[in-house]
């Protein structure tokens, strides 16, 4: 490792370790930023957010078709974004359950906070997390959806008329799926 990037890691431990415990959550009801990724090379995670087009061009979040998206703020290097991989992991497979039961599509995607390609498959492949990941080494998501700390979240409800809505901020964990789920609906108006 650099010593240059030593103070960096442990400017980011501490921001994960001082936002933590601010775990907050409230309606924004404001247009979801018009962001792009790339698109990932995996096709199973080009078919689960349902976009097409070649691996490593870009696409839109708003083309995500979905009709609710979360979006896990996350560190490589924060041990409460570690610690919520196994709830992360189960909302995931709990949205996915209940698209097969009542067809509501919950989409979940991390952007890795001042992480490389290679930290975010790290955490990926250590963690089993199932849904896709993106890296974000120079914060600009973060900065774009007002990012306050890791673990984050975000809610986006889509609509018809094209314009996501973000419904949902966390700050901090959350303490169980079950719960944190029926929030998200309830939030979009499916509850």
């Amino acid at each position: 490792m650099k010593t240059k990037s030593l103070p960096a890691l442990f400017a980011l431990l501490i921001f994960c370790l001082l936002w933590h415990g601010k775990s907050t959550a409230f309606a924004a009801n404001e247009t979801m930023p018009d962001v792009s990724l790339q698109i990932p090379e995996n096709e199973e995670y080009r078919k689960y957010l349902g976009i097409n087009g070649a691996p490593g061009d870009e696409f839109r979040l708003a083309d995500i078709d979905t009709d609710i998206l979360l979006i896990e703020l996350f560190s490589m290097y924060c041990p409460y974004c570690q610690a919520e991989a196994p709830l992360i992991n189960e909302f995931y497979e709990l949205a996915t359950a209940r698209e097969q039961e009542d067809g509501t599509r919950i989409k979940v995607i991390g952007l890795g906070a001042s992480n490389t390609k290679f930290e975010v498959e790290f955490f990926k492949d250590k963690y089993e997390v199932r849904f896709p990941m993106f890296p974000d080494e120079d914060l600009s998501l973060y900065k774009t959806f007002k990012g306050e700390g890791t673990p984050g979240f975000i809610g986006v409800l889509y609509k018809d008329s094209g314009n996501p809505l973000i419904i949902l901020r966390q700050s901090g964990g959350f303490e169980g799926a079950e719960e944190f789920l029926a929030l998200l609906l309830q939030r979009a108006g499916y509850q």
